[in-house]
């Protein structure tokens, strides 16, 4: 199940008892009644209970975790769930063919290690604000100048 159920489903001129609501959007009906307990707006004085489309997609959007942008000089870090800054302002900046390159850095927080695209053109914004070590990406194995090591297979046959 979805830890924060999308509204698209949800028609938004129609009406939803709870189990077609939960139904509707992959999620216990045990939830959508919750829902209700802490402000989803319906209508009880019916039986069943009947909850508007307007109103649901409402409530959802509102319980929508805000996103979060991060500025140049840092990167999203997975385990802290924020974007952080480098540790101790340093990153490597791996360079790729295709005019983009890898911002690589550790977490100052939890020292996990964060990745970030950044384009070519921004590295002197990013040299700025941090110690940045460029390097150059490994080639690819497919164009790679060394021998195959499996040779010996094609004689076999």
């Amino acid at each position: 199940m979805a830890r924060h159920p999308s509204s698209r489903p949800i028609k938004k001129h129609r009406s939803y008892t709870v189990d077609e609501a939960a139904k509707a959007l992959g999620v216990h009906k045990g939830t959508v009644r919750r829902w209700q307990k802490t402000g989803l707006p319906s209508l009880t004085d019916q039986r069943p209970a009947l909850i508007l489309g307007a109103e649901l997609i409402a409530f959802l959007d509102e319980r929508k975790p805000k996103r979060q942008h991060c500025a140049l000089h840092q990167a999203y870090c997975l385990s802290c769930r924020a974007p952080r800054d480098a540790a101790l302002g340093e990153v490597d900046f791996i360079l790729h063919a295709s005019g983009a390159g890898m911002m690589q850095a550790l977490c100052a927080e939890c020292e996990t290690v964060m990745n970030k695209r950044v384009p070519i053109a921004r590295i002197p914004e990013l040299q700025a604000k941090l110690a940045v070590t460029i390097r150059q990406a490994p080639e690819p194995i497919s164009e790679s100048h060394s021998p195959c090591l499996n040779d010996q297979l094609k004689e076999a046959r």
